[in-house]
């Protein structure tokens, strides 16, 4: 296997950097510029081996240009709404009677509220359920990028000397090239995206934004400008190391920051993991419907010797996990009864070809992103859980299932929750089975890892009608 990256050296050497040079002090437009940069200078000091499949240009270009004639409808046309939504077509991964739910906000949509929903395509492969999908998308936001891009190159932010600076101090200090071009397009687009956000915000004045992920820097920006309250769900593992995480010591308001009104997280666990953080000021635990649904069918699973384990594979060092999961399957013992699922991530690994080796395993199942039994569906009937930095390992400790931090590139970040009761270091690949052979793991601390009343919590968080 390949020599795997110093993750923990890049990104300590560039939070020293960004305090001593105090980068999150730059303001433009009264906000944080170095905000917009920041997720992608981590990413690029940590050197994650992480791969990400490419949708066309001329698939998003004519997306943005049929996008843009619906655009124009609803400022136009558009009527009041409850809620504004921003999700991704990877979330509709929950099948009912033959129609797909968004498992971000279709369990609070159904509720009876109005919306205006945008969905982001992040991949090609989910388009029989966006065809199947319960409440479709009224929006693809790809049409903000596109015209975003388009008017920062021709329109762009006045930031040059900071970028400039910036883009030789990364290069200089942290050994980082990026670019001062790329930097200010950053700038750029989010500056005139958010002028767009706020066209919408006026024209259907919402009660509240909900977004499912981290990074929606120009949709914050509007909401802060228009008054909006801006509910960011917590998306995958987000704690204080993540990069979008703003550490304590950084001064500003919130809207200076970027930061969300609500930070709606999966448990309580994960607001003590955020100690450190802006953003923990403002956390709150609504819980997570899939797990919910994934506990009910827990308590009705059938017992017997076959002991099934779940791998989830995430973009994350692919060939080297699947040279690692070989290994561990050449040791098995022998006469013991196992199968094992590799549940691939339905962004990351869409075009993966590394785990296709496992295709002839006759207990072996390779089951695509996109592909049914969704990863809690697995989990539920699962006796052990297995990937290398993925917010699963949690999903499966929220159900009582060990869950085996597999020691390849970005496993480090799971190193400091790591107890050996619920969520296992092991230092080789044979190691998995003395877990799988070992003591059932105590689930007292699951609804810390997810709370309970995820539609009911969420439903808090939309303030009342004026």
């Amino acid at each position: 296997m390949t020599e795997a990256p110093d993750v923990e050296g890049g990104v300590s050497r560039l939070a020293a950097i960004e305090r001593r040079h105090d980068l999150f002090a730059y303001r433009y437009d009264g906000w944080s510029a170095w905000r917009v940069m920041r997720n992608a200078a981590y990413q690029a000091a940590g050197g994650l081996p992480l791969v990400k499949p490419n949708r066309r240009d001329w698939s998003r270009s004519l997306a943005a240009l049929v996008g843009t004639m619906r655009l124009l409808w609803i400022l136009l046309l558009g009527r009041r709404k409850d809620l504004l939504v921003k999700t991704c077509r990877s979330a509709l991964r929950l099948e009912v009677d033959g129609t797909f739910l968004d498992v971000h906000f279709d369990g609070l949509l159904t509720s009876g509220y109005t919306a205006l929903k945008l969905e982001e395509v992040n991949t090609p492969n989910f388009e029989m359920q966006a065809a199947a999908a319960l409440r479709p998308a009224d929006l693809d936001p790809v049409v903000f990028t596109f015209w975003g891009r388009i008017l920062g190159t021709l329109l762009p932010a006045d930031v040059k000397q900071f970028c400039d600076d910036t883009s030789r101090l990364l290069r200089d200090e942290a050994g980082i090239d990026m670019k001062p071009g790329w930097l200010r397009m950053r700038v750029s687009t989010a500056f005139w995206q958010s002028r767009m956000f706020a066209a919408v915000l006026r024209r259907v004045r919402p009660r509240a934004v909900m977004v499912a992920d981290t990074g929606e820097y120009a949709l914050n920006i509007a909401c802060h400008g228009v008054g909006v309250r801006f509910v960011e769900l917590q998306h995958g593992i987000f704690d204080a190391s993540h990069p979008d995480a703003v550490p304590d010591w950084v001064e500003g308001s919130t809207a200076e920051l970027l930061l969300p009104d609500v930070l709606a997280c999966f448990g309580t666990f994960w607001i003590e993991r955020l100690r450190g953080t802006r953003q923990g000021l403002t956390a709150v635990a609504v819980g997570n419907q899939m797990i919910e649904r994934a506990r009910s069918k827990r308590s009705q699973r059938i017992l017997d010797s076959c002991k099934r384990m779940v791998l989830t594979s995430q973009g994350l060092d692919s060939e080297r996990l699947a040279d690692w999961t070989e290994e561990m399957l050449s040791s098995a013992p022998e006469g013991l009864a196992w199968r094992l699922t590799i549940k691939l991530h339905p962004y990351y690994d869409a075009q993966t070809a590394a785990f296709d080796r496992f295709a002839e395993v006759g207990n072996v199942e390779v089951v695509r992103g996109e592909a049914l039994p969704n990863v809690y569906d697995l989990l539920a009937q699962a006796d052990l859980h297995l990937s290398v930095a993925s917010a699963c390992h949690f999903d499966a400790a929220a159900l009582g299932i060990p869950s085996v931090i597999v020691p390849l590139a970005g496993h480090e970040s799971m190193l400091p929750v790591a107890d050996q009761k619920s969520l296992f270091v092991i230092s080789s690949p044979s190691d998995v089975w003395s877990v799988l052979a070992g003591p059932a793991t105590s689930a007292q601390r699951a609804s810390s890892y997810v709370a309970p009343g995820f539609a009911e919590n969420l439903r808090q968080l939309v303030p009342a009608a004026a």
